[in-house]
């Protein structure tokens, strides 16, 4: 069963970048990555017959955000010959942002020529590129939301044999695909390197794309499972992967999941979440290294706990050059802002050495101390580090279970003493129960339960918050948190349907998880929410709950004739369905009406949620076998009486101390951006 979609969790900013997205897309489908993404074969089908060529090292130079045609692109691409001259070099990797400021209009765009060939003619080697958020620009430069628009960068690899009256200058532009792997040195059963140039601009946030072939799920999930696959099936010695957005920078853009300080709370694509977990299910502790650009600089980083022994180099300072800012501070070996410059990089055996130059075009020397004997401004030595282990990641590709983390009892809030009971109660129900699938079901349930208790807890606990403290961005964040709390909720219950073994729930039990593919596919992505209709968002949510709350309740309907504890499932259910009603009012709530009404729908809302509990775990104790009733050993009223108690003292509470507060406290509050953290899902 495929994993349920994650709930994004977007800011009004992120609405904007919505709207301003639409429109952006081309019909163009996305070039294929390779016939057989998992061929050894390198991209450039003519071999390297160079007398001087030693198979045993490979030399290259790490160059990004190249693509200005200024002054200091000259003068690097002058720099850049003279080292090679001095120390050699084999290949150029051109780490995105190809052709400021907005990409290429075709094949035979002149910018090829203005921007790359002039620039770097003085350099004699391959250079193979990615892809920037400048050379998918849509409505400005470096929007990132025409994504169609980079496979023009494409089309130039094979412009000589698609446009034979216009040939290219030179053959050195090596962009066979959007993404794509290839070998340098060693032999071809066991070569040196082997290199994956990923596309990072889709996956790593920025204004939204609407053309559907560059969706999470048609485009983001598919090169996912490709580098997955590559990445398992390479035979080389070392592994690099290149891309133009870093996984960690001490420059202006900053780490993924802290894109410019984006909220990740409340705009968690735009912020890089997205990427950040690309990054760590795909290549970290399995790359040796990654090089990226985006931030106009020359950093080499330490590695970190969270991507094990793979390294980080960004360069970024081919052509602009920008401050460095350290919002997260990584610790670095060494850093450099407000200077142009490239990275030297040589592997050979176990060993890597790199070698930072900054270049000056001011300098007759270019900054390099000496045209004749190049001096680096800094160098490092290292052996290949083993990989530390770290535990296998599908936080992309199963956005939910990146969620595992989420603590549904991590905050306090007015109805903990429920949550309390009504967890404790189904707990006891499930393991009083002879049947390990049905246990597991009831076990599920009881989980999901507490957690939709959590939606509404975080939903009023962000209003009470929101309205004596005169706070909008309080009522967000309990938003938030009552988005992962329904996240939650739907996993846990997915979670219950895996079979014990050797014993699947009995029908009409088994149907379950065909209502969860049925929620699943009608649920929208991002994509789907670009017109920015925050009324049609929402109903994208509240729509399948409604309709995944009425297929649970035809399930209920046919198990009365059932024997065994599988009728007390179905009272669970039904009290599950329920609460599902309950908390789609919630929501719809937060995006249909204005924050006075708001308050009060959240007030009548939370009196028939806590009345529905009541009264739905009777047909539970009613159905329970005598041997569950006696094993818990509570009488046939173990969850009834508590939840009662606990439900009149909670109920009391929030009619006298928390909703009147809330009542005359909200209408004052622009809420209007709470609708949008239920409205659009990354899937």
């Amino acid at each position: 069963m495929k994993a349920l979609p994650c709930f994004a969790k977007a800011s009004l900013i992120a609405l904007l970048l919505n709207l301003a997205g639409c429109g952006g897309g081309s019909s163009a489908k996305p070039t294929a990555a390779v016939d057989d993404p998992l061929q050894e074969a390198p991209v450039d089908s003519t071999p390297d017959t160079s007398p001087d060529k030693d198979d045993a090292v490979v030399r290259m130079i790490l160059l990004g955000d190249s693509g200005s045609g200024s002054e200091g692109a000259y003068a690097v691409g002058k720099a850049v010959a003279k080292v090679c001259a001095v120390r050699g070099c084999d290949l150029v990797l051109g780490l995105g942002d190809n052709i400021y400021e907005s990409g290429v209009s075709s094949a035979l765009d002149p910018q090829f020529e203005e921007k790359f060939e002039l620039p770097f003619a003085p350099i004699d080697l391959p250079f193979y590129f990615v892809l920037g958020n400048h050379d998918n620009s849509g409505f400005f430069g470096g929007d990132g939301a025409n994504n169609a628009k980079g496979d023009f960068e494409v089309d130039y690899h094979y412009r000589d044999s698609q446009h034979p009256d216009s040939p290219r200058q030179t053959s050195r532009w090596k962009m066979p695909s959007r993404y794509y792997r290839f070998t340098q040195g060693g032999e071809a059963s066991a070569p040196l390197v082997e290199f994956f140039g990923i596309d990072s601009n889709q996956i790593a946030g920025g204004f939204p794309d609407s053309d559907e072939n560059y969706s999470y799920n048609n485009y983001g999930l598919v090169q996912a499972q490709w580098l997955n696959a590559a990445m398992a099936d390479s035979r080389a010695k070392w592994k690099i992967v290149f891309a133009h957005h870093p996984y960690i920078s001490n420059g202006s853009h900053g780490n993924a999941g802290n894109y410019d300080g984006a909220p990740v709370f409340i705009a968690p694509v735009l912020a890089g979440e997205r990427y950040k977990a690309f990054v760590e299910e795909t290549l970290c502790d399995k790359a040796d290294f990654f090089f990226a650009g985006h931030d106009h600089d020359l950093q080499w980083l330490m590695p970190v706990a969270s991507c094990g022994k793979t390294g980080f180099i960004l360069s970024g300072a081919a052509s602009k050059t920008r401050s460095l800012e350290h919002r997260d501070d990584n610790p670095v070996f060494y850093e450099k802002g407000d200077s142009y410059g490239f990275v030297w990089v040589e592997i050979k055996g176990d060993k890597m050495v790199g070698e930072i130059y900054q270049v000056d075009p001011a300098d007759p020397a270019l900054g390099l101390g000496s045209l004749n004997q190049p001096e680096p401004a800094f160098r490092r030595e290292q052996i290949q580090q083993e990989a530390i282990g770290l535990p296998e990641s599908e936080g992309f590709t199963s956005p939910l279970q990146a969620n595992d983390s989420f603590d549904v009892n991590g905050e306090t809030g007015n109805l903990d003493p429920v949550q309390t009971q009504f967890s404790s109660g189904f707990n006891s129900l499930a393991a009083a129960i002879p049947e390990e699938n049905i246990s597991r079901l009831v076990t599920g349930v009881g989980e999901s339960g507490t957690a939709l208790l959590e939606v509404a807890d975080s939903l009023i606990t962000g209003l009470q918050g929101a309205a004596t403290e005169q706070n909008p961005d309080l009522a967000l964040a309990g938003a938030a948190r009552a988005s992962q709390a329904l996240q939650y909720a739907l996993q846990s219950l997915q979670d219950s349907l895996v079979p014990a073994e050797g014993q699947g729930l009995p029908a009409p039990l088994d149907q379950l998880s065909a209502a969860l593919e049925q929620f699943s596919a009608e649920s929208p992505s991002d994509d789907d929410t670009a017109d920015g209709n925050a009324s049609a968002d929402l109903r994208g949510i509240t729509d399948p709950l409604r309709n995944l709350a009425s297929n649970i309740q035809n399930i209920v309907d046919g198990i009365a004739e059932e024997g065994g504890s599988a009728p007390v499932a179905g009272a669970s259910l039904d009290l599950l369905s329920e609460l599902l009603i309950d908390v789609t009012r919630l929501i719809d709530a937060a995006g249909n009406v204005d924050s006075g009404e708001m308050a009060q729908v959240l007030a009548s809302t939370t009196d028939d949620l806590l009345a529905n509990i009541l009264l739905n775990v009777v047909p539970i104790e009613e159905y329970a076998p005598s041997e569950v009733s006696d094993a818990i050993g509570l009488g046939p009223k173990f969850l009834g009486t508590a939840l009662l108690l606990v439900s009149q003292e909670v109920a009391y509470h929030l009619d006298t101390q928390v909703l009147p507060p809330i009542l005359q406290g909200l209408a004052m509050l622009p809420l209007s951006a709470l609708d949008e953290l239920f409205a659009a899902f990354t899937l």
